[in-house]
């Protein structure tokens, strides 16, 4: 009888330790589900975006001539070295991956563009710089350079844009004083009209470990028709919970 009852406690006992494992278990899955990766080598820190329009080809006319309009939108990404992580580390890469356009404008075609100018312009938004396919990856080198496509392996800037190429022509006159967003107004097209949505993955491979997460952003990032040119600066990137991919 003795023997029966010391079996049934040790049975009870063994099973409300396994209940504490799943439940401990649980709560680490959920933890890291909210929190993510809280003490990565490298760090997203800010994110800038700049909305306006400029012609194709970064050339304006003033002459008579028709120049193709442009909405574009830069976006930069600042990847920062974390304090608090000990250990030494480098940049391996960081990816913008599995790009798409989820929401489409009303009027135009959104193109992907990679930097290609070591101008204060960054980008020059001609089929020449079109991304081909949806992923963009900086490789880690001694500075950063991103008409190279490299960041520096300690922290960096890496840069992605976003051009609505299909917009219509537009004929520059002298009381074109400021060529910003406030020509599509004169061309009757509405911040409505040229609204979409981008989702993708960033991805930061630190010597094989990899850290990724997704991101929605909308743009433009204001009313550009009435505003003219826009510049969101996003510091809390908190939302954007890293995890290790597997």
């Amino acid at each position: 009888m003795q023997t029966q009852i010391k079996d049934k406690i040790k049975t009870a006992i063994a099973f409300i330790i396994l209940v504490i494992l799943i439940f401990i278990a649980i709560i680490i899955t959920y933890k890291y589900s909210i929190e993510g990766e809280t003490n990565m080598p490298f760090k997203l820190s800010k994110i800038v975006i700049g909305s306006m329009v400029v012609s194709e080809d970064n050339i304006l006319s003033t002459d008579g001539l028709e120049n193709g309009i442009v909405q574009n939108n830069g976006i930069y990404f600042e990847i920062k070295k974390n304090e608090n992580y000990k250990k030494e580390a480098v940049i391996d890469s960081v990816t913008i991956d599995n790009i798409n356009i989820i929401k489409k404008p009303n009027k135009g075609d959104i193109k992907i563009f990679i930097p290609n100018t070591t101008e204060n312009k960054k980008f020059t938004y001609s089929n020449d710089f079109i991304l081909e396919g949806n992923r963009l990856t900086y490789k880690g080198a001694a500075k950063s350079d991103t008409t190279t496509l490299e960041i520096n392996n300690q922290g960096g800037i890496v840069a992605i844009a976003f051009g609505n190429m299909g917009l219509g022509k537009y004929t520059l006159t002298a009381e074109d004083l400021v060529i910003d967003g406030t020509i599509l107004d004169n061309m009757n097209i509405t911040d409505e009209d040229i609204k979409f949505s981008i989702n993708f993955d960033i991805i930061i491979d630190t010597e094989g470990k990899k850290y990724k997460t997704n991101m929605t952003l909308n743009l433009p990032t204001s009313e550009i028709t009435r505003e003219g040119k826009s510049a969101l600066e996003i510091t809390d990137t908190s939302k954007y919970v890293f995890k290790r991919e597997k």
